[in-house]
């Protein structure tokens, strides 16, 4: 996993890892399964821009691939704008 463009003039970021689906806030009343981008910048909750928060189907087809996503940071989540399969 490399870390990508850091410096979007937008304040978008580009960044490649994978794909994976772990508990969040494990032991909690929030406690729930999630998919998580795993990047060299940290392990965020990964949302697509205009998709469901918590069940996402275009999300789930991506777990366990290695991705390019350009998007925002806020707080634990990466909100995507922009997903695609790398090899």
């Amino acid at each position: 996993m490399k870390a990508g463009n850091m410096d979007k003039k937008d304040g978008q970021v580009e960044l490649n890892g994978k794909v994976v689906k772990k508990k969040f806030a494990e032991g909690s009343k929030s406690e729930h399964n999630a998919v998580y981008f795993e990047t060299d910048n940290g392990s965020f909750i990964l949302r697509r821009r205009g998709g469901n928060a918590f069940n996402d189907p275009e999300l789930n087809k991506l777990i366990g691939e290695n991705i390019c996503a350009t998007g925002i940071i806020s707080n634990y989540s990466f909100i995507a704008s922009d997903l695609k399969k790398i090899n």
